[in-house]
């Protein structure tokens, strides 16, 4: 491969496998490999204890890690190296409505990323400054269906 081709990929391009069992990372591609084709791989390597892969499409990067993947009969789950999370801010949510309420209903949008942040009024003043606001912040992670095709 030229390297003009690699300047076009991203970290859009990568998804990243923490396999529990001793793998080698020519098994872990192996695997990848069979579900988009072993030409899409374009980059392995092992870092940090995990299997760092770069493909040629980001649709691919999309259906991989929807999928997972088996390797040495097991179901190893894959996970993109940059998630495609999306912040949310809730307003006019009153206090005595609960955090868990509102992660149920914000899960119906997508897997939750982050943990519910109640945040401040902004007020000036010291003597207000713990006061929180009817605003929440949460980031969602957009699972949009994608096909998968070698």
């Amino acid at each position: 491969m030229v390297n003009g081709d690699f300047a076009k990929l991203t970290r859009k391009h990568g998804i990243k496998i923490s396999a529990g069992m001793a793998c080698t990372v020519e098994e872990i591609g192996l695997a990848v490999g069979e579900k988009v084709g072993h030409g899409s791989i374009k980059s392995l390597a092992r870092m940090n204890s995990a299997v760092v892969i770069i493909l040629d499409q980001v649709e691919k990067v999309n259906c991989v890690s929807e999928t997972g993947v088996t390797v040495r009969e097991t179901f190893v789950q894959v996970q993109p190296l940059m998630l495609p999370a999306t912040k949310v801010i809730l307003s006019n949510v009153p206090p005595f409505i609960t955090d868990e309420f509102l992660s149920r209903e914000l899960s119906r949008h997508g897997k939750l990323v982050s943990p519910m942040k109640k945040m401040l009024s902004g007020c000036k003043s010291q003597l207000l400054k713990h006061v929180v606001s009817h605003r929440r912040r949460r980031s969602v992670y957009d699972s949009e269906q994608s096909e998968c095709g070698a």
